[in-house]
């Protein structure tokens, strides 16, 4: 049983109490990097792989998530270098994830909106997409990608164990969290002003991070900021499908298919587009609420309680 507790602390993603913060911090990445790569090595003798890198992503970006955390302590160079590294592994993954994505979409549409986009109307397209999905787990199977995933991983996680986090105070992990919760709350004003898709997406990445971070710093979150974690996760989410939403409506345009069906698809898609920013924007008043000074000194003062527990 004491192999099985050290196990799943070794893999979780969060700060324990009792370990310096500095060797927690590179306990998680190197947990991300582990987890990654065992996917990667299941998706190479998987049926269908898609699961395995779709999981593989979300490692990636947690891993992203918490270099982008301890950004001040690694410095701008090392910051530059490691974040490079796992961003454009996790696009060598992209063509399977984003085939499934558009196929899942397409169907969630069709069953939101069951009286408009009747299967007869919209089953050519989703059986251009269906094909699309299979033709890319063909040739992910084909090990490429993978490949050049797992190499980066490789090398990622050599590096991991030199990354020079000295600090074991607030200071490790302080300056990254203020910076994405400021970068949350500039990309929300900006959504506001122009709610466009680009900057409705670029929202949805700054809202992930946020995530993520408080994820990691989970022990010390205090009792004012108890709803943050949930919010941001939902916000993600909304601000998610409503880029797959983007996605998929340029997919119609581009694919050869009756010019008649595209009104009704193309309004379904500004209709559900429009119900999820307008909730988006709402858990956006609540997520960010307190100011940025406020919402630091709360996780300070959060981690200051937890530390001397």
């Amino acid at each position: 049983m004491a192999t099985v507790a050290a196990s799943e602390t070794s893999m979780a993603y969060r700060l324990e109490a009792g370990e310096p913060p500095n060797e927690g911090m590179r306990r998680i990445a190197l947990a991300r990097v582990e987890r990654a790569l065992e996917r990667l090595e299941e998706a190479g003798r998987a049926d269908d792989p898609s699961p395995c890198i779709h999981g593989a992503r979300k490692d990636l970006k947690k891993l992203r998530a918490a270099v982008r955390l301890l950004r001040q302590e690694l410095g701008d160079d090392l910051y530059r270098v490691e974040n490079a590294r796992y961003r454009d592994a996790g696009r060598s993954l992209a063509p399977t994830r984003d085939a499934e994505v558009k196929l899942a979409t397409q169907e969630a549409l069709r069953e939101r909106f069951p009286e408009r986009l009747s299967a007869s109307a919209s089953e050519e397209w989703r059986q251009a997409l269906a094909l699309e999905r299979d033709r890319a787990v063909g040739a992910a199977r084909g090990g490429e990608e993978i490949a050049a995933a797992r190499l980066a991983l490789q090398l990622g996680r050599d590096g991991i164990a030199g990354w020079p986090l000295e600090r074991g105070s607030w200071r490790l992990v302080g300056p990254g969290l203020d910076r994405a919760y400021r970068r949350g709350r500039k990309a929300m004003r900006r959504a506001v002003l122009e709610p466009g898709e680009e900057s409705l997406h670029e929202w949805r990445k700054r809202a992930k991070d946020l995530w993520y971070q408080l994820r990691i710093l989970r022990e010390c979150v205090p009792p004012q900021l108890a709803e943050a974690t949930g919010q941001a996760d939902e916000l993600a989410d909304r601000l998610g499908e409503h880029h797959d939403l983007a996605v998929l409506r340029q997919d119609l345009f581009e694919r050869r298919l009756p010019t008649a069906m595209r009104p009704t698809l193309v309004e379904a898609v500004a209709e559900r587009q429009g119900e999820l920013a307008t909730g988006a924007f709402e858990l956006g008043e609540r997520l960010y609420a307190q100011k940025p000074k406020a919402f630091r000194r709360a996780m300070r003062a959060g981690w200051k309680e937890w530390r001397e527990d």
